[in-house]
C-alpha cells in the first residue's frame, strides 16, 4: 500500500512521540498532491522549498494547502504498483540552511560536507551550478538586486599565512567576483542600495563597514558595540542601521543593546538596552528582538524596540523559553514565533510564541527539539517551523498542530518561500 498519506485529526498527537533531535526521521513523504503542470516543472504552486539534510535534496511544498507533487504512478514487471514518489529537486549529499534572491529567481543552498553552496534555479527547479567556498559558511545573503550572493567565512583564509576570515562574494552566474578579507567575518547585513556591506566577527565588539562601490573597495572598523551579530535597514536610508548587540550572552562585557550607527559619521548615534539581542526581525519601525541574559539559567527575553525614537516599547523584558535563539517570523495574526537552535528542551520546547500586539507571551509550547528554520505562510493564520528535523504547521490562532501535516522521510533543516503569495 501507499505510504504517501495526509494524517488529519490526530496528527499533532502523532508527532509528540517522535525523539525531537537532528537525526534522520524515518518517515515516509506523505501529502497529497497538486497539479498545475504549465505552473513549474513540479506542477506545485505557490511553492517553498525545504532542504533535507538526510536525502541532500529540496522538499517542494505547496504553502496554501499543505500539498506537494508526486511523480506518477507505475506498474513493474511483476505486476505491482510501484506509488508515485515526491517531486524533489536534486542537490547533493547533504544540504542545511537556504536563502533565496529578492527576485525570487535563484534559492541557494549549503552542503556543509562540501563547503559549497548550490545555486538553484526555481523557474525550471534544477540545479544551476555550484559555488565552491575557501571554508565553512553558517549563511549567505543576496544583495537587493539579486545579482551577487555574500557568504561570511569565519576560518577562510585568503592568501598564505593571512588571518583567517572573509567575506566570499559570487555573481549570478557562479563567477567569484571579490573577495573581502575581514578577521573572523561571520555574519553579514546589507544597506538597500547593496553599497555598505556590514561585516560581523565572532568575539568583537566593532563592526567593519565595507564599501563595495568605492575604488578601491574600502573598510572602516567601527568600535564601542557588544558582540553585534546583525544590522537591519529601513527602506528609505542607506546610511543608518540598526544593529543588535548579543551583549553578554556572547561573550561581551557589555550589555544586550540595540544600536542607531551613523554610516556616514561611523559613529553610534544612540543605544537602547534590552533583555537579550541574539536575535531581530523588523517589522516597520518597530525591531523585535529575543536572547537570553546571562549567567546561564536566567530567564531568555523578548522586547520591542521604536527604532523611529530609539525608545523601547517593553517597559520591562518579556521572558521566553531558554536557548540560544536564532530566528524569528511574524504570523498573519501578529503572533511573533521565536526560535531556538539549542535549549533544555524537557517540560518546553525551542520554540516560543509573543503576541506583538499586546507584548505579551503565549503559554510554553511542547519540546520538539532544535528550531533551524521558520517561514509565515501569507494569508493564512499559519506557521510553518522545521523543529527536530521535522516540519510542523502550526496553526496560529491557538498555536497548536493544525490536523493536515506534511511528513518526509528524512531531516530537514531550512524552509523559503519560492513564490510570493499575495
Amino acid at each position: 500500500m501507499s505510504n504517501h498519506k495526509v494524517f488529519p485529526g490526530d496528527r499533532g498527537k502523532r508527532l509528540a512521540i517522535f525523539v525531537p533531535t537532528l537525526i534522520p526521521v524515518l518517515l515516509i513523504a506523505a501529502c497529497g498532491g497538486t497539479s498545475n503542470p504549465n505552473a513549474t516543472t513540479s506542477g506545485v504552486q505557490n511553492r517553498a522549498f525545504v532542504s533535507n539534510m538526510y536525502s541532500g535534496n529540496l522538499q517542494i511544498v505547496n504553502t496554501q494547502n499543505d500539498t506537494t507533487g508526486f511523480t506518477a504512478e507505475t506498474t513493474n514487471s511483476a505486476g505491482q504498483v510501484v506509488p508515485g514518489q515526491p517531486v524533489t529537486i536534486i542537490v547533493s549529499t547533504s544540504v542545511t540552511f537556504e536563502a533565496i534572491g529578492p527576485n525570487r529567481a535563484q534559492t541557494v543552498v549549503y552542503n556543509p560536507t562540501s563547503k559549497t553552496l548550490y545555486v538553484v534555479t526555481n523557474s525550471s527547479e534544477t540545479l544551476s551550478h555550484t559555488l565552491p567556498l575557501v571554508a565553512g559558511a553558517s549563511m549567505a545573503l543576496f544583495s537587493p538586486d539579486s545579482g551577487t550572493v555574500y557568504v561570511p567565512e569565519p576560518s577562510a583564509v585568503l592568501t598564505t599565512g593571512a588571518t583567517p576570515g572573509a567575506v566570499q562574494a559570487w555573481d549570478s552566474n557562479g563567477g567569484n567576483t571579490a573577495n573581502y578579507p575581514v578577521t573572523a567575518a561571520n555574519s553579514v547585513a546589507i544597506s538597500p542600495n547593496g553599497q555598505f556591506l556590514l561585516v560581523f566577527s565572532n568575539n568583537s565588539d566593532s563592526v567593519v563597514v565595507v564599501d563595495t562601490t568605492a575604488s578601491p573597495v574600502t573598510y572602516t572598523t567601527i568600535p564601542g558595540f557588544a558582540r553585534p551579530v546583525n544590522a537591519f535597514f529601513t527602506s528609505n536610508s542607506n546610511t543608518t542601521a540598526y544593529v543588535i548587540n548579543c551583549g553578554p550572552e556572547c561573550g561581551s562585557s557589555g550589555p544586550a543593546s540595540v544600536a542607531e550607527l551613523d554610516i556616514s559619521s561611523h559613529s553610534i548615534v544612540k543605544t537602547v538596552p534590552v533583555g537579550g539581542a541574539s536575535v531581530g526581525f523588523l517589522n516597520g519601525t518597530t525591531l523585535y528582538v529575543a536572547g537570553s541574559p546571562v549567567p546561564p539559567g536566567t530567564t531568555s527575553t523578548y522586547d520591542a524596540v521604536n527604532i523611529g525614537n530609539m525608545t523601547r516599547i517593553t517597559a520591562n523584558s518579556v521572558a521566553i523559553g531558554d536557548g540560544f535563539h536564532t530566528t524569528m517570523a511574524l504570523s498573519q495574526n501578529n503572533k511573533l514565533y521565536i526560535g531556538a537552535n539549542s535549549c533544555l528542551n524537557t517540560t518546553t520546547g525551542c520554540l516560543s510564541v509573543v503576541d506583538v500586539t499586546s507584548n505579551t507571551a503565549d503559554p510554553p509550547l511542547p519540546p520538539r527539539g532544535a528550531i533551524t528554520s521558520l517561514l509565515s505562510i501569507s494569508n493564512r493564520n499559519v506557521m510553518y517551523t522545521v523543529e527536530g528535523g521535522v516540519l510542523h504547521i502550526y496553526d496560529t490562532t491557538n498555536n497548536t498542530l493544525q490536523p493536515t501535516q506534511i511528513i518526509f522521510t528524512g531531516a530537514l533543516y531550512g524552509i523559503v518561500q519560492v513564490d510570493p503569495v499575495p
